[in-house]
């Protein structure tokens, strides 16, 4: 059931609403109808992988007591055990369902055999509701997740909103607003802000989204069947193809926030502006930042421990040491986030391309810190980046983000390839296909989305008064707007919110496209 679907805005949500904030008055029962509502709405996809859900909730609440027991016991080894068998069985559960064909295909095309693997269906949203019970039970074994009911977990682990493509949440995120006296009684403030947060992220996906994909699809299409693309089409495919990603994610990401609010409770942000990024590391920590912090956390900081303990110990210095302890465990992560987008050669090499971008930030960071000491010592000071400066880093930062995106929209290695092409103008310039391919209505679609990812406020700083996401204060002064307007609950803003909401819901006619994150 898709949140951009006339089925779930005027069936499921009013349903999910009045019985939630009708069971809230008996207590425990608004937890129990709320999981129960969530677990029918991921049935409503594909309910034979219903059973998948529930086992893996199952089993990782299993684990996490025992690894949690085992803890407060003061048995380690009996803590790392649990830990490891959790974690073997979630990674076995993802590695399965989503890269079992990849693998099998692969070996079957390089050593000429047949593959007899049949085609594994992809439950939906495997990616995050299983990275998210990975966090849980690493949490659990250094104590930053606490023992809880098995209803509580179950509706941490099936929370609908944040369910099939995050944020990827933690147990301090959630489980605290769950288990609080005020968790099932109505209070307006929430539901009215919600509605605008989920309003607004309806409005990105059918308005913005959804009319770029009209014109990206096409374009890419075009591509895998011949078309050779010129600088002129071959960057306009591109940007297109940007914009649609940003404005599909970031509006699923705003509704995850508002239907999540409605309920009453705050999830993380997960998107905050990352085209106005100056360089590639913050453009991550800006886009899908729950997936971000997971990485780091939970494999680029585990890598780099070691790593960094190791180059000490053999002497390594410098250059070396900086290779070892960071420039490894930066690669190996990217191309890991990478392979979690999709079971293919595009997304491993869109990874890759990352893991180089990513590379080349810290190696630069880290000659301006060592420039910066040298020059102290002999009293003088690194020149700061200018404004024409950090607009060049931004420039470029954009630049490999296209690029990259290209590879991340294409069928094939292939096909992206094709459309670089056309970006390094080897078929040519194409001005000449300008006013074919560029109709007044990709045009407007274009300049509104450039109006609104460079110079307007993004949807938590419109709604910044009312503390719109569980940790918005720590982002509240990053990536300021050119046009500054907070949004009120008075004539002019509630003007907004509907105006907003029914052109979203009228362009809902246009079709009903799946948001792109629900592929992985």
């Amino acid at each position: 059931m898709l949140f951009n679907s006339f089925l779930f805005i005027f069936g499921f949500l009013p349903l999910a609403l009045g019985l939630f904030y009708l069971a809230g008055r008996f207590g425990r029962l608004a937890k129990v109808v709320l999981t129960l509502l969530s677990l029918g709405f991921y049935a409503m996809w594909r309910p034979i992988h219903l059973p998948l859900l529930l086992g893996s909730i199952v089993v990782n609440y299993f684990a996490g007591d025992r690894i949690q027991a085992a803890l407060a016991a003061g048995r380690p080894r009996t803590m790392r055990l649990w830990l490891v068998l959790g974690l073997a069985a979630d990674l076995s559960f993802l590695g399965w369902f989503k890269y079992a064909n990849f693998v099998a295909d692969n070996i079957a095309a390089a050593t000429g055999a047949t593959s007899d693997l049949a085609k594994i269906a992809l439950p939906l949203g495997i990616s995050f509701f299983t990275f998210q019970k990975i966090a849980y039970l690493i949490d659990s074994s250094r104590g930053d997740a606490r023992k809880m009911g098995f209803l509580d977990f179950a509706l941490f682990a099936a929370f609908f909103p944040q369910l099939i493509a995050g944020p990827i949440v933690h147990y301090k995120e959630v489980v605290p607003q769950i288990q609080s006296r005020t968790f099932g009684r109505l209070i307006g403030r929430n539901l009215l802000i919600g509605l605008v947060i989920f309003a607004i992220g309806l409005f990105k996906k059918t308005v913005i989204a959804d009319t770029l994909s009209s014109y990206a699809t096409p374009m890419f299409a075009a591509g895998q069947g011949g078309h050779a693309f010129t600088l002129t089409s071959g960057w306009l495919a591109a940007i297109t193809f940007t914009f649609q990603l940003y404005f599909d994610f970031s509006g699923y990401s705003d509704m995850a926030i508002g239907l999540g609010r409605m309920l009453g409770v705050k999830l993380p942000l997960n998107f905050h502006s990352p085209l106005r990024a100056s360089n590639i590391a913050d453009y991550w920590r800006r886009w899908h930042m729950t997936l971000q912090r997971f990485i780091v956390a939970y494999i680029f900081q585990p890598l780099s421990l070691p790593l960094n303990r190791w180059a000490a110990a053999r002497g390594l210095r410098d250059w070396p040491a900086f290779a070892v302890g960071v420039g490894i465990p930066a690669f190996v992560t990217f191309v890991a986030v990478g392979v979690w987008h999709g079971a293919g050669w595009t997304f491993v090499l869109f990874g890759v391309m990352h893991a180089v971008y990513i590379c080349t930030n810290e190696a630069w960071g880290e000659w301006r810190k060592r420039r910066r000491r040298q020059l102290k010592k002999l009293g003088r000071a690194l020149a700061e980046s200018g404004p024409l400066r950090m607009a060049l880093f931004h420039a470029i930062t954009l630049v490999a983000v296209i690029y990259a995106n290209v590879m991340f929209k294409a069928h094939t290695v292939g096909d992206a390839i094709s459309v670089w092409k056309g970006m390094t103008a080897l078929n040519g310039l194409g001005l000449d296909s300008v006013a074919a391919t560029l109709d007044a209505g990709l045009a407007a679609s274009l300049l509104v989305s450039v109006m609104l990812v460079f110079a307007m406020p993004n949807t938590q700083q419109i709604m910044g008064r009312f503390d719109p996401a569980y940790n918005w204060r720590d982002w509240r002064g990053v990536a300021r707007p050119l046009v500054r307007w907070t949004w009120k609950p008075d004539a002019a803003g509630l003007a907004f919110a509907g105006v907003t909401l029914f052109a979203a819901i009228m362009f809902i006619q246009r079709g009903k496209a799946i948001f792109l994150y629900f592929n992985f």
